[in-house]
């Protein structure tokens, strides 16, 4: 979801994932089935999230900039960060980004995210 990366996700993480202990970490289980322990603050749900085509096109423009960088920090594959940097990109430059009728940009986020869950299941 978008909205992690928007200033309200941001604020709801840095209020919402707070520990009685910083350094409690819980076990899971890696991608290739091996026993691992992460830290217990990454592994709780926000009570708020906001679906990616309900977001606004303020935080939808605020979250993009974060994300890519955040995708490339983490060692995302260069091809799959431009392809979806250059998506993000189209749909804010896409003449109903800008409507006066939230229904338009409405429908672009929908688009949006329809199209990134296809691309994750396809990865």
């Amino acid at each position: 979801e978008i909205y992690y990366w928007t200033n309200k996700g941001l604020a709801d993480a840095r209020l919402s994932y707070r520990t009685a202990d910083v350094d409690s970490m819980e076990p899971t289980t890696t991608a290739d089935g091996a026993a691992s322990w992460i830290p217990a603050s990454t592994t709780r749900p926000s009570s708020t999230i906001i679906p990616d085509s309900s977001l606004d096109g303020m935080d939808f423009a605020q979250a993009i900039p974060r994300l890519v960088a955040s995708l490339t920090e983490h060692g995302w594959n260069h091809e799959r960060v431009h392809m979806l940097a250059g998506f993000w990109g189209a749909l804010m430059l896409h003449r109903y980004w800008n409507s006066d009728d939230p229904l338009d940009w409405r429908t672009l986020l929908l688009y949006q995210e329809e199209q990134c869950w296809a691309w994750h299941q396809a990865i």
